[in-house]
């Protein structure tokens, strides 16, 4: 037992993120920290990573989620940002620095060694649903498909597109599922693997008591760059690195880990002379038969491009427009937007590796050059005014209609797609101003 427990203290920590606000930033370098082991599945970590500060509607979700890890089991804090305190009463939470490897591996060995206590649970062992003594024969049904039998709802009835009345099942997803956005919740109807219909639920960074908290957001640089001169060549790196970020993420999903960590250390080491590394990961991925076949067709936008929320999203599309165009600093760059077809998932990867690209060829030639302040400014998922919706509420708003006929595995390809953040639309206006 010695022997294996000492090996296993060897081994990389297995650990699940759960991410709070202001956590998205920092959580993108959890997969190049070493000694870490990222896991899909709370069933398989050792260490539960909270990153940021939870808001009162993600303490139950994350309570859940602890009480899946199998023993033993840590919970781990990376504050980031301003703390409003629902950690505090956390039982056996242990604060370790944002980004501290070694303290996540040090608290993993001790676990495996016994010097550490396993966490308890947390939620009291109750039934989710009343069924016993329910029904005839107590078993919680009502009929061939009424209750919840033995604690488990049963699907209801509904019409597909033939005609025909199936079986659909509600499902209640997120805002914890690690292939979305952290935050989303998402209520869907199931007919088999197929989505009938999806809406969006309440966003859980809206529960903050007086609002939401802005916060270190992703595209923090750019909200900033409304009220402050800034170098364009700053921007420019600032968009080519979300990008990267969000193509790491997107191919985790798609189970391309090993070149997933490549791109996110790429990410964050970006400099303008990595043009041609980032040209050569483009033609990798155009000649990838596995992507092509998991995103082309997938998610495509139907209506017409005028309609849509203008950014890299529009732009796969075909619309043309880019806040950029019309900005002094840019236009005498001879900047062009860039622009793609197809409105799909396949069009959406390439259109923010082509405006990728072209970020590092804009930061390489901006020079001194600086942009001034002003009342719009194209951040990486759409443009920026003062006083307007941010870019993911309006995108949030596209889900539903995108995910309606899909099958599961693609209905996760296309919320990727669209690059949400639920903090960001939390805020009901940019620069902060909130409802």
């Amino acid at each position: 037992m010695g022997v294996i427990r000492r090996l296993a203290t060897r081994a990389e920590a297995p650990v699940f993120p759960v991410v709070g606000a202001g956590g998205r930033l920092r959580a993108s370098e959890l997969a190049l920290l070493p000694g870490i082991r990222l896991v899909g599945t709370p069933r398989a970590a050792s260490v539960l990573l909270i990153i940021g500060d939870l808001t009162p509607a993600l303490v139950r979700p994350a309570l859940t989620v602890h009480d899946q890890l199998p023993s033993p089991r840590a919970t781990v804090w990376w504050p980031v940002g301003a703390d409003r305190g629902l950690l505090q009463a956390w039982p056996g939470l242990v604060t370790v620095e944002a980004g501290d490897a070694e303290g996540l591996r040090r608290i993993f060995a001790g676990l495996v060694e016994g010097r550490r206590a396993s966490d308890p649970p947390l939620l009291l062992d109750i039934e989710p649903a009343r069924w016993r003594g329910e029904g005839p024969y107590g078993q919680g049904g009502t009929g061939m498909t009424g209750g919840v039998p033995f604690g488990r709802p049963l699907p209801g009835r509904a019409p597909d597109p033939d005609g025909l009345e199936l079986d659909q099942l509600p499902l209640h997803i997120g805002p914890l599922f690690p292939p979305f956005p952290p935050g989303l919740v998402l209520d869907v109807a199931l007919q088999g693997d197929v989505v009938r219909q999806a809406s969006v639920g309440e966003n859980p960074f809206r529960s903050w008591p007086g609002g939401p908290d802005p916060g270190p957001l992703d595209t923090g640089a750019f909200v900033e760059a409304l009220t402050t001169p800034t170098g364009v060549a700053e921007l420019e790196l600032s968009r080519a690195r979300h990008h990267l970020r969000w193509l790491a993420d997107a191919l985790r999903v798609h189970g391309l880990s090993a070149l997933a960590t490549r791109v996110a250390r790429l990410a964050a080491t970006l400099a303008p002379t990595d043009g041609p590394e980032v040209e050569a990961l483009v033609r990798r991925l155009r000649r990838s038969r596995s992507l092509a076949s998991a995103t082309a067709g997938v998610g495509a936008v139907d209506r017409p491009a005028a309609d849509l929320p203008a950014g890299p999203v529009a732009r796969a599309a075909g619309a043309g427009d880019d806040a950029r165009t019309d900005d002094p600093a840019y236009r005498a760059l001879g900047f062009e937007p860039v622009v793609h077809h197809g409105g799909d998932a396949r069009a959406r990867m390439h259109q923010r590796l082509g405006e990728a690209v072209q970020s590092l060829e804009l930061a390489g030639r901006a020079g001194e050059a600086v942009r001034a302040p002003g009342p719009a400014l194209e951040g990486p998922r759409g443009p920026l005014r003062r006083g307007r919706p941010t870019p993911s509420s309006a995108l949030v708003a596209l889900v539903p209609t995108a995910l309606a006929g899909s099958e599961w595995g693609d209905a996760i390809t296309t919320v990727v797609s669209f690059d949400l953040d639920m903090e960001e639309a939390a805020l009901s206006e940019v620069a902060g101003v909130h409802s």
